[in-house]
């Protein structure tokens, strides 16, 4: 799905991340968090095995993890302060929004290859029906197949979802959360003198990488 000059750069990244959720897995005293980065973790396992071709894992188990995985945070991010989830602020409901979007955006990129052989085996069956267009059947040849119409959408929205991630990338290395507090308490914007606790800025750092793989990805799947 990616060009050879990105797979290495890309399949790195996924590593380093796979590697940094699970030891924030480890570190957490809740089980909701210790989930939640146990979930990351497996989707970065999920992108390498789309970065390179050759391992083949399978479909139906990855889709019904990431399915069920966005769901959870869906979950999260509209539940109540009593059921003690982790998405409790208002930037706790957002980020829980943003990663059942992408779990789901997931769930696409999986189904995407597929969607393009049964878009390539329908118009190899309409070429053969076209061949029948001598014995009186040529309206039937020239109706698309309904697989072909499926799959005319998936490109666009693959094009749609790599520019969103792209701007996800943006959002996560730029300090917009302290631009818009210091906007409301009526500041002056300059730069802080408090820094970010290291953690935050390793967490920032995985999701502008995670956010740019999957811009990369659904931008290669959209050629």
């Amino acid at each position: 799905m990616l060009a050879s000059f990105l797979s290495i750069p890309v399949s790195l990244f996924l590593v380093a991340g796979a590697v940094f959720c699970l030891t924030r897995a480890f570190r957490r005293s809740s089980w909701v968090s210790t989930w939640n980065y146990g979930i990351h973790a497996l989707m970065a396992i999920g992108m390498l095995g789309m970065v390179w071709h050759g391992v083949e894992l399978p479909l139906l188990p990855q889709l019904l993890l990431f399915g069920v995985a966005s769901f959870w945070f869906l979950l999260q991010a509209v539940s109540r302060a009593e059921f003690l989830l982790v998405c409790h602020t208002r930037s706790g409901r957002l980020s829980c929004f943003y990663h059942a979007a992408m779990l789901a955006a997931m769930v696409f990129m999986l189904l995407l290859p597929h969607s393009a052989t049964l878009q390539e085996a329908a118009t190899v069956g309409v070429d053969h029906t076209a061949y029948a267009s001598h014995a009186g059947h040529a309206l039937a040849a020239a109706l698309p197949s309904e697989p072909a119409v499926s799959a005319l959408w998936m490109q666009p929205a693959a094009q749609l979802l790599a520019a969103l991630f792209a701007l996800a990338v943006l959002v996560w290395l730029l300090p917009i959360d302290r631009v818009a507090a210091r906007l409301r308490s009526g500041k002056a914007l300059g730069m802080s003198n408090s820094s970010r606790p290291p953690h935050i800025i390793l967490e920032r750092s995985y999701e502008a990488g995670s956010a740019l793989t999957m811009s990369l990805m659904f931008a290669a799947a959209s050629m």
